[in-house]
């Protein structure tokens, strides 16, 4: 992704601050002179952004208020916790840009969700999106050795793209939210303001 399928959601208290495309990890801002001039900090991690958000903040885990995975899990390319491998591999395989397309409608699967996405799709090349699935398949082979800092995980009740079934499997039941939505979830809110009180009230 990058910020563009994110556009229509406003913030009214919050200020945000994106990260995208991973293929590396390193960040240029300071966070923790960054995380030290707010009273509050949260993070809203989604898909793979929930693995990278644990290799990101981790160390800053007691500064942050609450820490939130939508539809993801720690093991995001595995057979029973996250996408099976042999999926991955194939959508890595066989990209193009047909094949972004077709990967795009499973996410929404939801026609009027598709052409809203579609109207605020990413702007990446499929090759920088290759070069970044590449990296993911290589770098998420390892299991985290740290305890999750996740305080919340939001799962949706249709996912075709991280089955539901496999992040029901990873994540303790205390702390899950469940709700009827697809794998891109963020229309049915209408400010990041919305999405953070779902998950912290």
């Amino acid at each position: 992704m990058d910020e563009h399928p994110f556009s229509p959601l406003v913030s009214h208290e919050w200020n945000v601050l994106m990260f995208y495309d991973y293929t590396d990890l390193s960040v240029d801002q300071d966070l923790p002179e960054l995380i030290g001039k707010y009273e509050e900090v949260i993070l809203v991690a989604w898909s793979m952004g929930v693995w990278v958000g644990q290799q990101i903040f981790y160390p800053f885990s007691k500064e942050l208020t609450a820490s939130l995975a939508i539809n993801g899990s720690l093991f995001p390319i595995d057979d029973r916790f996250g996408i099976p491998k042999d999926i991955v591999q194939a959508t890595y395989d066989t990209l193009d840009e047909k094949q972004r397309v077709k990967f795009y409608a499973r996410m929404c699967k939801d026609r009027a969700l598709y052409r809203k996405f579609l109207i605020h799709q990413p702007r990446r090349n499929v090759k920088s999106q290759k070069i970044e699935l590449g990296v993911l398949l290589d770098s998420t082979r390892d299991s985290p050795n740290q305890e999750s800092i996740y305080t919340a995980a939001l799962i949706s009740e249709h996912d075709y793209i991280m089955p539901t079934k496999n992040q029901l499997n990873y994540w303790p039941e205390k702390i899950v939210h469940r709700i009827d939505g697809k794998h891109f979830l963020f229309y049915a809110y209408n400010s990041w303001d919305e999405l953070v009180k779902s998950l912290t009230c």
